[in-house]
C-alpha cells in the first residue's frame, strides 16, 4: 500500500505544475499582439477555449478567428460591458482571464515592406455603393482591421501592420483600389474621412 505520506506531496507537485503551465499558457497570450478576424494560431485556440468555457459558443476551436468567433467575441464584450469592436485587445483578454502585457510590434523575418497610397472607408451604404450592406471580398464583417487591396500587389488574406493605423488582414477589394493603393476599413464615416489619403508603410508578416 502506497503511504499517505509519499502520496501527499505529489498532489502538492502536481497541482503546482498544473498550475505552473496555466499561467504560463496565459502569458503566452498576454505577450501577442490584439486577436482579429483573419488571426490564427495557438492564442485564437486559447481565446477560443475561453469563450466556449464560459458559454459564448464560437465552434471548434481551431485556431482560426473567423465569423463565429468574430460574433462570439462581440456578444461576450457586449455583455461584459466592454467596447464592442470584435477585436481582442488587453481589456478583452483580461476580461477572458487570460493576461495581457503591451506588445510591441516586431516584423518576422521574411517581413516585406511596401509604400502605398492609403485611403479609408466605412461599411455605409456611401463608402460600399453598389454592395452596402455586402460583406468584404473574403465574407468577413467590415470593421477596422479591414482593408481593400490589389491582390496582384498583397495576395488576399495576407496579414499586415499598417504605419499610423496598425494590425490588420488584406480581405476586401474595391474598384479603385489598383496598384499601390491600399482602403482602410474604419468604425465610422467620420473615421474615414479624417484619415483623409496618406502615404504609409505597409508591412506583410
Amino acid at each position: 500500500m502506497v503511504s499517505k505520506k509519499i502520496i501527499l506531496p505529489v498532489v502538492i507537485l502536481s497541482f503546482l505544475f498544473t498550475g505552473l503551465i496555466l499561467f504560463n499558457a496565459g502569458q503566452a497570450v498576454a505577450a501577442e499582439g490584439n486577436l482579429f478576424i483573419g488571426s490564427r494560431g495557438d492564442t485564437v485556440v486559447q481565446v477560443q477555449q475561453a469563450l466556449n468555457t464560459k458559454g459564448y459558443w464560437c465552434g471548434t476551436a481551431d485556431g482560426i478567428f473567423g465569423p463565429k468567433t468574430y460574433s462570439a467575441v462581440i456578444r461576450f464584450q457586449r455583455e461584459a460591458g466592454l467596447d464592442v469592436d470584435g477585436i481582442v485587445g488587453p481589456q478583452t483578454k483580461k476580461a477572458l482571464g487570460l493576461g495581457y502585457s503591451s506588445p510591441a510590434y516586431t516584423p518576422s523575418r521574411g517581413a516585406r515592406t511596401l509604400t502605398l497610397v492609403a485611403t479609408g472607408y466605412c461599411s455605409c451604404a456611401k463608402c460600399n455603393y453598389p454592395y452596402g450592406g455586402q460583406p468584404s471580398y473574403l465574407g468577413y464583417p467590415l470593421k477596422k482591421g479591414i482593408v481593400a487591396v490589389d491582390p496582384r500587389v498583397i495576395p488576399m488574406g495576407s496579414r499586415l501592420y499598417i504605419e499610423g493605423y496598425g494590425n490588420a488582414i488584406a480581405a476586401d477589394q474595391g474598384n479603385a483600389i489598383k496598384g499601390n493603393r491600399i482602403d482602410l476599413c474604419f468604425s465610422t464615416h467620420q473615421e474615414a474621412l479624417n484619415w483623409g489619403i496618406k502615404t504609409v508603410k505597409v508591412t506583410l508578416y
